[in-house]
Formats: structure tokens, C-alpha cells, sequence
């Protein structure tokens, strides 16, 4: 019979001396505001743009660094190093193949969240002990349970992710005729649903411009959506996909009819059509946007271009869904609950992150330029993840650190360079090389117009690849052997 958490860490203390609860939570605090002040710092710059530069720029390095040390052991063949590598090179593929052809956005941010649930138990366990070896993160029991619960939680709309995002003024807007809202071609858009929407944030009373919406189902291939919910008063919006190289003014028969609906597009709600594209490199929605009052100009825009639900619930599957997560739930406290009072300092460490999550959740949907809650919370794990690996690597060093070993001692190159990482002042070196690099080559993509090839490995949405490679190399599969 499994252990529960509680009596497994007073296992663990018996036999080695633990550090204070304090030292995991002051590392946890210098992670959290650490990761706080770089996306503040980068969403005031860039808005919400920054949050994904900033994923891809600490992203490169951490992703180098965590491999580093797997392949180090690949090219000195320690025992199942070579099959392990290409089992997991194998599921990275397939993950990969899926996510090209069927966008598993959302299952994406699960897998990642797993792997920062995860690491966190690790480091934790880990920092307690004081870098020694102690309880494995498997061997903790409600870790299953737990981990098929996180799993339920979304909800259906919340594995919408932002492909796009534009912002323009009123000023920007065509006199009375058909908007052009312009964004970078989104590949391989044949046949995919989209969904788009505008939002105009801090107009609430506002009645500046409208749009015009069908009342005939004049789109086979979706729906209107007015904040998120069908719009009972029409059922498309009227618009016309642009698609790169189609000519700069909207085709002749794309007009608007005395029978159609206006729509508000201020006011605070958001205004949006799900729909399929015709064909590849769809680059632009053209959009018939009138003025309604002299106030108009003053009014910002805020253009999405996203992913339609991944998994659409039905009514029945819903209720299935919240009885499982309640299930699970029971089974988790069971599991966790701490016996006679003892492991009470994991449950603060665990609050005190959750806590955190909940917090940054608040205040980034709280700004203007939020897109969804879910990616958010995705978009603020991954930086806390960069954070945390390495306050808790200079923690370790502070323990362990040694200096480089010579060619006399280890012959092989490639073990001599990591070794250069078990140093404090090399590996700070390192790190901050690695970041600036990092760094220089993000900004030049995102702000200074590098090569469009250089898209593949930094921009935001093909990076999400390399985190499942991350993610998946950071797994350990046992292999049985034959006795």
C-alpha cells in the first residue's frame, strides 16, 4: 500500500536532516517575483506581444541547458541512454505530426503544466532535502488522480489560443466602407476553422462605430458570436477573408444589404465569427466599419484571429465531466490529507502556489490587452518554470558547486564543457551569455525584421514544438531488462 505524502516526507526527514519550510518558500517567492516583474516589464513595452517574446527568449536557453545533460549521457552510452533518446525522440515526433495537422494547442499547455506540476513536487522535495537524495516525485501518492483532474478542469472555450493579434485606432478606420484589418499570413489555413473578434476596451457607454451582421445563415461553415454566446439576433457577421496575394480592395460581390443588422462595436463587449478558410496564407479580414458618433476617433481596436474550441463539449459530456472532476477531487484529499497533523509544509508550499497562479490570472485578464484566460496561465507557467530552474540551480550550486574538470581527469570534450556548468561563476556566465544571445535574436524577429525563415525557431507559436521537445526529453522511462 502506497504511502501518503505526509508520511512518505517524514520518511524522508527521519533519514537525512531537512532544511525549513522557509528556504522552499524563499525560493518560491524570488521565482514568482521575478517572473511577475519580467512579464510586467515586457507586457508595459510590447503588451501582450511581450508575453510571447519573452517566452521564446528564456525559452532557448532553458530548453539548451535541460538538454544538455541527456545527451551527454546519449554520447557516453550510459545503459538505455541511446534507446531512451529514441523512444522519446519518436513521441516528440508524433506529439509534434498530431499538433501540425490538428492544432492541440490546449493539450499542449496541459502537457507542460504536468511537466511544471511536476518539477515543482521535484524541487521542493529536492530543496528540503537539501540536494540529497530523497523521495521520488512518482513514488508521491494522488500525483495520478491529480494530474487526470488538471486535466478536466478546462473548460471547452478555454483551449482557445490567439494565432493573431492587431490594434488599430479609430482614425484607421475606412470612411464608411470596408476595413482591411491586416495581419502576418497564417500558414497551412486551408480548410481550418478560425474564429476572429474585435474588441474595443474602455468604451463602455460608448456608441461610436457599428458593423453589419446577416440575418439569413449566410455561412454554412459558422456562427456569430456577441461576447461568448451566440448572438440570437443574427446569424453571421458580415466580412471577407483576405488571403496573401488576393487584390488590396474587397471582390465586387462582397457588399452589405439593406436587410442586414447593425451591430455595436463598442461598449466593452466583444464582437466575432467563427468560419473556415478557402485557402492557405489567409492574411486579413476585410470588415464593413461605420461611424456612429463624433466620438468615434478617440475609440482603440483590438483584432484577434484564434483557434476555434479544441474539444467541444456537449451538455451530457459536461455534467460527466464536472461529476469525474468532483470524483477526483475526493479521491485526491483522500489520498493527500495529511495524517496526524504531519506534512502540513508541503500543502503550504502547494497553496502558496496555486495562489500565485490565481493571483496573475486576476491581473492579467484585468489588463486591456488580455486575450484567453487559459493561454495566459499557460504564457505566466512557462516564465515561473524558467524562474524556478534556475533559482533552484544557483540554490543547488551554493551547496555543490565544484570547479571544471581538466582533460587529465576527463578526456572526452563534451564532459569537460558541462562540467563548466557545475561552477557558479561559469554557469552564471553561461546563463547570462545564453540569455542575451537569446534575447538579441527575439527582438530582431519580433521588432526589426528578420528573415521570415527565422519564424520556424522564434516565433511564438512554432516555439510551442520545441517545448514539447522539452517537456517529453524530461521524462526518464525505466526499461525492463530480461533476468
Amino acid at each position: 500500500m502506497s504511502l501518503s505524502v505526509a508520511q512518505k516526507l517524514t520518511a524522508t526527514s527521519i533519514q537525512t536532516p531537512q532544511a525549513s519550510l522557509g528556504v522552499a518558500l524563499r525560493n518560491i517567492f524570488a521565482s514568482l517575483a521575478l517572473s511577475i516583474f519580467t512579464l510586467a516589464l515586457t507586457g508595459w513595452i510590447w503588451r501582450e506581444q511581450g508575453y510571447e517574446m519573452l517566452v521564446v527568449a528564456m525559452g532557448w536557453p532553458h530548453v539548451l541547458l535541460g538538454f544538455s545533460f541527456f545527451f551527454g549521457r546519449v554520447l557516453r552510452g550510459e545503459r538505455d541512454s541511446r534507446t531512451t533518446f529514441l523512444l522519446l525522440a519518436v513521441a516528440t515526433i508524433t506529439i509534434c505530426a498530431i499538433h501540425y495537422h490538428y492544432s492541440i494547442t490546449g493539450l499542449i499547455y496541459l502537457y507542460f503544466l504536468f511537466h511544471l506540476f511536476r518539477d515543482e513536487i521535484f524541487v521542493y522535495l529536492q530543496t528540503r532535502a537539501r540536494h540529497r537524495p530523497g523521495s521520488r516525485v512518482y513514488a508521491v501518492a494522488g500525483v495520478a488522480p491529480l494530474i487526470l483532474l488538471i486535466l478536466l478542469v478546462p473548460r471547452q472555450q478555454d483551449f482557445r489560443h490567439d494565432l493573431r493579434r492587431v490594434e488599430f485606432a479609430g482614425t484607421q478606420v475606412s470612411s464608411n466602407d470596408w476595413t482591411l484589418i491586416p495581419f502576418k499570413a497564417v500558414p497551412n489555413s486551408a480548410g481550418r476553422d478560425f474564429y476572429f473578434y474585435l474588441h474595443a476596451p474602455q468604451t463602455e457607454g460608448l456608441r461610436s462605430f457599428i458593423t453589419h451582421a446577416s440575418a439569413a445563415d449566410a455561412r454554412s461553415d459558422g456562427e456569430m458570436i456577441v461576447g461568448k454566446r451566440k448572438w440570437d439576433q443574427a446569424e453571421d457577421l458580415v466580412f471577407h477573408p483576405h488571403y496573401l496575394g488576393d487584390p488590396a480592395a474587397p471582390a465586387a460581390n462582397v457588399t452589405t444589404t439593406a436587410g442586414d443588422v447593425p451591430v455595436l462595436l463598442t461598449g466593452g463587449h466583444s464582437v466575432g465569427q467563427i468560419f473556415r478558410a478557402e485557402k492557405n496564407n489567409l492574411d486579413g479580414v476585410w470588415i464593413p466599419i461605420e461611424r456612429f458618433e463624433q466620438s468615434a476617433e478617440h475609440a482603440r481596436f483590438v483584432f484577434h484571429i484564434a483557434s476555434p474550441p479544441l474539444l467541444p463539449y456537449s451538455p451530457p459530456i459536461n455534467r460527466l465531466r464536472v461529476a469525474l472532476m468532483l470524483v477526483l477531487s475526493a479521491l485526491v484529499i483522500w489520498r493527500l490529507i495529511p495524517r496526524r497533523g504531519q506534512g502540513w509544509q508541503l500543502w503550504i508550499y502547494l497553496a502558496v502556489l496555486a495562489g500565485a497562479f490565481a493571483a496573475s490570472q486576476t491581473i492579467l485578464r484585468s489588463s486591456n490587452n488580455a486575450g484567453y484566460a487559459f493561454p495566459l496561465i499557460f504564457q505566466f507557467a512557462v516564465v515561473f518554470h524558467y524562474w524556478s530552474w534556475y533559482v533552484f540551480s544557483f540554490d543547488k550550486l551554493r551547496v555543490k558547486s565544484r570547479a571544471p574538470v581538466s582533460s587529465a581527469t576527463c578526456p572526452r570534450l563534451y564532459d569537460r564543457l558541462l562540467s563548466y556548468l557545475g561552477s557558479k561563476p561559469h554557469f552564471t556566465a553561461i546563463v547570462i551569455v545564453m540569455n542575451v544571445i537569446s534575447v538579441l535574436f527575439v527582438l530582431w524577429y519580433y521588432r526589426f525584421g528578420a528573415p521570415s525563415g527565422l519564424r520556424y525557431f522564434l516565433d511564438y507559436n512554432y516555439f510551442l514544438y520545441f517545448l514539447v521537445f522539452h517537456v517529453t526529453f524530461s521524462f526518464r522511462p525505466i526499461l525492463r531488462h530480461a533476468q
